[in-house]
């Protein structure tokens, strides 16, 4: 009997320390998926997985702050009101900077050499003198990539500024210096970005956006007629699909993590951020919307935003979109080769040589400017 009782005590124990381990296990894993949950929507200057992808996105933004000491490249801030957040941005005032750009590989400080990167030529004197300079001739917003800031796109706010472009380089909500504790992949950044036009009383401007920039640019475009011209460079889909291919570039440890806990986690960012991510992290949905033409750029090995997203996109909306593919080119590689696909761009603004050369002189003195 003594046996007996000995034997379902221990049952009970081991019971016990059964239900008690799996209370322990439901817990830490209710917790992992909200802490996965956080981190997915947290504003990437915040956030771990933020911080790691800066990391590694560093690299391709090297030497673009050389750029920030041109005369005619203003930083500014400016607080909105209607959204409750600071924005830093840049200003480029339209101006003849002789700049241009070329492609070349070098190795990378780990020995791994890079097929691409980019260099610029300059004006020894930039024309910068009253005869160059002249009133803004139409307004271009950049749009930067997630993890990113203002600075990655200064290349291309100076490239086309020389055609008479006041450009306007934000950085997007809980990127850069703008403040933001919550990033919605594209409907809460495009408010954003609306609430700063009317701030700077613009009536009308174009969008060049790249990845979660380009999501935000077809969310602009889809609800603000000030919008005539957009460019979409590898756009972002869904939070459900991007998450995972953004956690796959960190570390294993946070990516095993992620991959794990995702679909926990997904059902938990509405509470976390107060957005509704089955309608703003959707680029289908405003696509849909939009009557303007399109131009859609993708990388022929973009595992990010891929051929059937950016057909799928095509072919929303206006039947004058057009998708342009380039063979040969990643994700995080696609705006790096700026020579490439610059001409695509310039046509599609409708901006030439000829209208470059008419609104500004060319008797400048180049030199070389690397980094």
């Amino acid at each position: 009997m003594k046996n007996f009782t000995k034997s379902k005590h221990a049952v009970s124990r081991l019971s016990m320390l059964l239900v008690l381990t799996l209370l322990i296990l439901l817990t830490l894993s209710s917790c992992m998926s909200h802490l996965i949950a956080d981190q997915m929507v947290r504003a990437p200057n915040k956030s771990l997985i933020g911080y790691e992808l800066s990391r590694q996105f560093s690299p391709y933004n090297s030497g673009h702050d050389g750029l920030l000491s041109i005369d005619g490249v203003k930083q500014k801030s400016i607080h909105l009101p209607s959204r409750g957040i600071d924005v830093s941005f840049i200003e480029i005032e339209p101006n003849n900077y002789g700049f241009d750009y070329l492609t070349k590989p070098v190795i990378h400080e780990s020995g791994k050499i890079w097929r691409i990167a980019t260099h610029w030529k300059w004006l020894e004197a930039p024309c910068n003198n009253s005869s160059q300079k002249l009133p803004p001739q139409k307004t271009l917003v950049l749009l930067h990539g997630w993890g990113r800031n203002k600075n990655s796109l200064l290349n291309y706010g100076l490239a086309l500024s020389q055609h008479g472009y006041r450009v306007i380089i934000p950085d997007l909500r809980g990127h850069g210096n703008s403040t933001g504790n919550w990033v919605s992949f594209g409907a809460e950044e495009g408010q954003d970005v609306s609430a700063l036009m009317d701030l700077l009383k613009i009536e009308t401007f174009d969008i060049l956006g790249f990845s979660l920039g380009a999501s935000v640019g077809l969310h602009i475009a889809s609800v603000d007629d000030r919008v005539n011209h957009l460019v979409v460079i590898a756009p972002m889909h869904s939070l459900e699909q991007t998450i995972p291919k953004f956690a796959k570039q960190s570390p294993k440890w946070i990516s095993d993590l992620v991959l794990h806990y995702q679909y926990k986690a997904l059902k938990l960012v509405n509470n976390i951020s107060g957005y509704t991510y089955e309608v703003t992290s959707d680029a289908v949905s405003p696509a849909q919307l939009i009557t303007k033409p399109v131009l859609f750029i993708y990388g022929g090995i973009d595992n990010m935003s891929n051929y059937e997203l950016n057909y799928l996109l095509f072919k929303q909306g206006s039947t004058q979109n057009k998708l342009k593919k380039f063979e040969g080119l990643r994700h995080t590689h696609l705006l790096l080769h700026q020579s490439a696909i610059m001409p695509t761009i310039n046509q599609w603004l409708g901006l030439t040589d000829s209208n470059r050369s008419n609104l500004f002189n060319n008797d400048c003195i180049y030199k070389s400017f690397n980094y």
